[in-house]
């Protein structure tokens, strides 16, 4: 089952500051999924900012076991 982010989670996956992938999403950069308010990711949004900056492709990222 998909799993939705909040940004302090998303940012967290990614491994950047929250405050870079707020401002990636208000340029549009990150795909989002907004419910009211609240903006939450997807893992198919997390994968389309690796490919959006290739600078975090190069970073490992963390699996979960």
């Amino acid at each position: 089952m998909a799993r939705d982010y909040t940004y302090a989670e998303a940012a967290a996956k990614l491994r950047i500051a929250e405050t870079t992938l707020r401002r990636w999403v208000s340029k549009g950069r990150v795909p989002c999924h907004r419910l009211g308010r609240k903006v939450r990711f997807t893992d198919s949004d997390l994968e389309a900012a690796y490919q959006v900056c290739p600078a975090l492709a190069r970073r490992p990222r963390h699996r979960p076991s």
